[in-house]
């Protein structure tokens, strides 16, 4: 496996680094979590201004040409502060749909989204439908009447646009529907980790254009697909800056006259932390430097097996070994925490990955 990287990918992952660590400090992000956009506006637009909405997109559309390799370097660094912006929802899921896609103005919607001017949704989950793609009742008529009802929508009060996934004869399509849609209704909340989400319903709302009628589901797959690894490389930052907080913590913390971290039991514990994050990112390298496409889908759902199981892990040991101060709203490990549990159950849960990884 070739595991070096390039020296653009070397200043992309340093920029954001450098960024998080200047500009984004815990004071910094409770305040983007508990204002009504759930992200800071001014952060979104200066993303827009380094270039990084452009890097999974190609030159054609304006992009800068990058792939899973680009969005994971970036996506372990916001793991390491716990960014809220929504990259995910914008770029790598509604992005992946839309580089894909065969919309006929895709071009300037995929601008708009690159300046930072308008934010997307993919809204493909149902109530009660489990975590396969294909298990949809929403439906797009051909005439691009959309009905149906979608749960978790990340970003969804932010969306300007929403790609909604349904049935569409005896297959599948995109539709295209503006927030302002009539009969479009928007039930907006923030999750356990304190991003924004939303549900939404739809009854007989006219699509703004209707696309992908013949391959839609591979589209959404693979986008998918690259949501999962920017997601385990978001785990694996924060995995990392949860074990060296517990290390810093019990370095300082002292009992019956010396440190926490003198206590063999303790440092055994930490070493398991430490070695549950060394594992995962090796497996994420091994994703990143596998070509063939089956086997890749694979090896990405069994990362997402080991990201889930290592990331509760490690996130709970954390805060146990920082005592009751863990679980308070002033420390940073325990939001660490909630943000890895979340992304355990994201796109499906430890056991479904583990069957997929199996069955394939």
């Amino acid at each position: 496996m070739n595991l070096s990287f390039t020296d653009e990918q070397n200043l992309l992952r340093d920029s954001v680094s450098k960024f998080c660590g200047s500009d984004y400090d815990f004071e910094t992000r409770m305040k983007s979590v508990n204002s009504d956009a759930g992200h800071n506006p001014d952060h979104w637009k200066l993303f827009a201004e380094l270039g990084w909405l452009a890097i999974p997109f190609s030159e054609e559309m304006g992009g800068l040409d990058g792939g899973d390799v680009d969005l994971s370097l970036m996506f372990e660094e916001f793991g390491k502060s716990i960014v809220v912006e929504p990259y995910l929802a914008n770029v790598v899921l509604s992005g992946g749909v839309l580089k894909r896609c065969d919309l006929e103005n895709k071009a300037s919607l995929v601008e708009s989204l690159i300046a930072g001017e308008a934010q997307f949704s993919l809204a493909n989950y149902e109530p009660k439908k489990g975590f396969n793609l294909d298990a949809v009742d929403s439906e797009i008529s051909s005439d691009g009447i959309v009905n149906g009802h979608k749960t978790t929508v990340l970003n969804a009060p932010n969306a300007d646009h929403f790609l909604v996934f349904g049935k569409h004869g005896s297959g599948f399509a995109f539709a295209l529907v503006s927030k302002d849609a009539e009969g479009l209704s928007l039930t907006s909340y923030k999750t356990y980790d304190g991003f924004v989400s939303g549900d939404l319903k739809l009854e007989n709302v006219k699509a703004d254009a209707v696309f992908s009628k013949n391959d839609a589901l591979e589209i959404l797959n693979e986008a998918v697909l690259e949501g999962i690894i920017s997601v385990s490389s978001e785990a694996i930052g924060a995995m990392e800056k949860c074990y060296k907080l517990t290390i810093e913590y019990t370095q300082q913390r002292e009992q019956f006259g010396q440190s926490l971290s003198k206590f063999q039991a303790l440092q055994h514990r930490m070493v398991d932390m430490f070695m549950e994050t060394e594992f995962s990112k090796s497996f994420l390298l091994k994703v990143l430097a596998t070509d063939d496409a089956d086997e890749r889908s694979k090896l990405v759902y069994g990362l997402k097996h080991q990201i889930a199981k290592a990331g509760k892990y490690v996130g709970e040991e954390a805060v146990q070994l920082h005592g009751g101060m863990g679980v308070t709203e002033e420390m940073s490990v325990g939001h660490y925490l909630k943000r890895l549990l979340v992304i355990t159950n994201l796109f499906g849960s430890s056991d479904y990955f583990l069957s997929k990884y199996i069955d394939s």
